[in-house]
């Protein structure tokens, strides 16, 4: 798993996010202030949103042509679901 850091100067209010590497923590990208970062945010959150109602709608398509085949689900049962 990758860890972030987000860094805020409290003289000039700009932020900074970062991330570890091998290396050490690298910068990834910075804002101006908190609006940028509240903009990146909504941003990855509605990428978020719209994979999972992506991968819901597939989950759905596929149970219910399962179900209309009369196969049993739990034999296509998958752990990460």
């Amino acid at each position: 798993m990758t860890v972030f850091r987000i860094d805020v100067c409290r003289k000039s209010g700009e932020v900074m996010l970062w991330m570890e590497s091998p290396c050490g923590l690298k910068p990834v990208i910075g804002w101006q202030g908190l609006n940028g970062v509240r903009q990146f945010a909504e941003m990855l959150l509605e990428f978020y949103n719209c994979r999972k109602e992506e991968k819901d709608r597939i989950t759905r398509v596929s149970d219910d042509i399962l179900s209309q085949a009369g196969v049993d689900e739990k034999y296509f049962e998958d752990p990460a679901r």
